[in-house]
């Protein structure tokens, strides 16, 4: 008995080894998927931009910057957020806005279309060095969900958003 199952079990496995070697056996491609989530969202960024602030008096000072994509819906559902470089151009030190240290204090405001900086210092951008350039970056809200990038570390949303120099 046990010879005949030996020869059994050898001429079964011989017997499909030369079935599936003979026979085109494939497999059917599946049906395309419902379309995922929204990815990242979409980022509008300014350059680094000169800003000279009037002065309102002794320790008030302001700006408005111009801003023709920050839309009603951008304030609504979006994110803005404003960097100071304290650096240059060359030796960037970039800060997010509102910025307080004790004394000094340089704060964004935002309204459809238009960014207002005020500061109690003349933190103007000095025209041959280029320090105290601002930048600000909007993000436009699509799914309402948990960012996934710290907005107050300027490097990061910076590389999250794919934004240039």
């Amino acid at each position: 008995m046990k010879q005949v199952f030996s020869v059994l079990s050898v001429a079964s496995v011989a017997f499909f080894t030369l079935f599936l070697s003979t026979t085109n056996v494939s497999c059917k491609k599946g049906d395309t998927g419902p379309k995922g989530d929204t990815g990242v969202a979409n980022a509008i960024y300014s350059p680094w931009l000169d800003v000279t602030l009037t002065s309102q008096g002794d320790t008030v000072f302001y700006k408005d910057i111009d801003a023709p994509k920050l839309t009603k819906d951008v304030l609504d559902k979006g994110e803005i957020k404003v960097y100071f470089n304290w650096g240059t151009p060359a030796q960037p030190d970039v800060t997010p806005l509102p910025y307080f240290d004790g004394g000094y204090l340089i704060q964004p405001s935002f309204s459809v279309g238009k960014i207002s900086i005020f500061s109690n210092v003349p933190a103007s951008t000095n025209a041959s060095t280029k320090q105290y350039q601002y930048r600000y970056i909007l993000i436009q809200g699509s799914v309402p969900a948990r960012s996934a990038v710290n907005l107050n570390d300027y490097k990061t949303v910076k590389e999250y958003y794919n934004i240039p120099d």
